[in-house]
């Protein structure tokens, strides 16, 4: 185990990106592709496969993590039908892989992989209790306790963006009407300020004119933030994390973001709470990758422990 590498997968609706890492965890070489995801499950696994072999080289592998979206079950590593995804109903992605390669194989949601990067070597180094959020095309989240991934009962903690922040009849995709993602993500921001006739291709461009005093991007970006801080304030009360950690291309794009952040979410929680939980952008850009080859690591080691 002292001298094995590592493989860690950050397997994303557009692209794929799979690092090698050595028994210190650092990054010896990684490799980006797209992932071509209209072409169905059966291409983009013979794919991943090929661009694994391709960075493994004659390396000693311990175990290949994989992070990508859910939903999915990571006990028993089954991709259950991402949204992004076209026909990943029920593939067994894990053991295709393990089969494959004679090692093990573990995937997680994209989230929870991300949160244990930022637990472990990121901005909730040092911290207990690590809440990560994603404000980007989707607003999702993850858990993590004294440096572990909470999956829960099914694997589907973390599943923020369903939570309803606003009785608005806001529907977004198959979610609630009023949910967080349907009021605070880069797609529901965008498609907001297009709607009232901003001319805009990116969220971060809403804030922005919101900065130079737009009326109507004040507006929905003031919405958005609120709506995401009555989402943290939900969490809070439930979880009370020693940090949030944002992160995605909304939250690390708009300048001060954490701290209006904390400001907001600060005015929904008992005062009490209030100064006690950190709120801070993550420190890596993308987390996925790192965290997934954490989860394979943590896994396999633990197995070995017990025998």
């Amino acid at each position: 185990m002292k001298n094995k590498h590592w493989i860690g997968v950050d397997f994303g609706g557009t692209n794929i990106r799979i690092g090698l890492f050595n028994h210190e965890n650092k990054l010896v070489c990684e490799n980006k592709f797209l992932t071509e995801a209209n072409r169905g499950p059966e291409y983009i696994i013979a794919n991943l496969k090929q661009n694994i072999q391709m960075v493994k080289g004659d390396h000693d592998i311990g175990g290949i993590g994989i992070g990508m979206p859910g939903p999915l079950n990571p006990y028993e590593g089954i991709v259950l039908g991402p949204v992004n995804l076209p026909g990943w109903d029920f593939v067994p992605l894990a053991d295709r892989i393990t089969e494959y390669f004679g090692i093990p194989c573990y995937i997680e949601n994209d989230c929870n992989v991300a949160a244990l990067a930022e637990s472990l070597e990121g901005a909730g180094k040092g911290y207990p209790i690590v809440f990560y959020i994603t404000v980007s095309t989707g607003v999702g989240g993850g858990l993590c306790i004294h440096g572990e991934i909470l999956s829960g009962a099914s694997g589907n903690a973390g599943e923020i963006g369903n939570i309803i922040v606003s009785d608005k009849p806001v529907k977004h995709s198959f979610l609630n009407s009023g949910s967080l993602e349907g009021m605070a993500s880069g797609t529901s921001i965008l498609k907001l300020a297009q709607k009232r006739g901003l001319k805009v291709n990116h969220a971060h461009e809403v804030f922005k004119l919101a900065r130079e005093n737009n009326e109507t991007a004040r507006e929905i970006a003031a919405s958005a933030m609120d709506s995401l801080a009555r989402g943290m304030a939900a969490i809070a009360h439930v979880v009370e994390p020693h940090i949030f950690i944002l992160g995605g291309g909304v939250s690390t794009a708009v300048p001060n973001f954490a701290a209006e952040m904390k400001e907001r979410f600060e005015q929904y929680i008992y005062p009490v709470m209030r100064g006690k939980i950190q709120v801070e952008l993550s420190q890596f850009n993308e987390p996925g990758m790192i965290g997934a080859m954490y989860l394979v690591k943590k896994k396999v080691t633990r197995l070995n422990n017990k025998t």
